[in-house]
């Protein structure tokens, strides 16, 4: 199972706001760190705990209109469709993000999911 390092997932995770404070500084919690990819993202300046999910190569194989919505997805730096998923985070019941990587150029970049959140 390849996960992605703590230490890229803290500094990614900048890329979103705290939907508590609108913060965009987060730590992971390493005593949440578990052998199947999930941890806890925590915001640095009010404390707000959510789920990050690092074990993709599962959650892809379990969730089949996932990689079609991959392909789909443009890059904001080159403009190509088609990303590869590093990791996700459900940072609300509203907001969930993939983490992606894009195929073309590499640039990381995150993108809000909008098949886990709910309204």
């Amino acid at each position: 199972m390849a996960t992605i390092p703590v230490e890229q997932v803290e500094a990614r995770l900048s890329g979103v706001r705290c939907p508590i404070c609108k913060n965009n500084a987060f730590v992971v919690d390493r005593r949440t760190v578990q052998t199947d990819g999930e941890c806890k993202g925590v915001c640095s300046t009010c404390r707000y705990s959510f789920p990050v999910h690092t074990d993709m190569e599962f959650y892809l194989r379990t969730q089949p209109d996932v990689p079609y919505r991959l392909k789909e997805i443009p890059c904001p730096g080159c403009m190509n469709r088609g990303v590869a998923l590093d990791f996700r985070i459900v940072m609300s019941v509203r907001e969930a993000f993939y983490f992606v990587t894009c195929n073309a150029c590499q640039k990381a970049f995150p993108e809000q999911s909008f098949l886990e959140s709910f309204d």
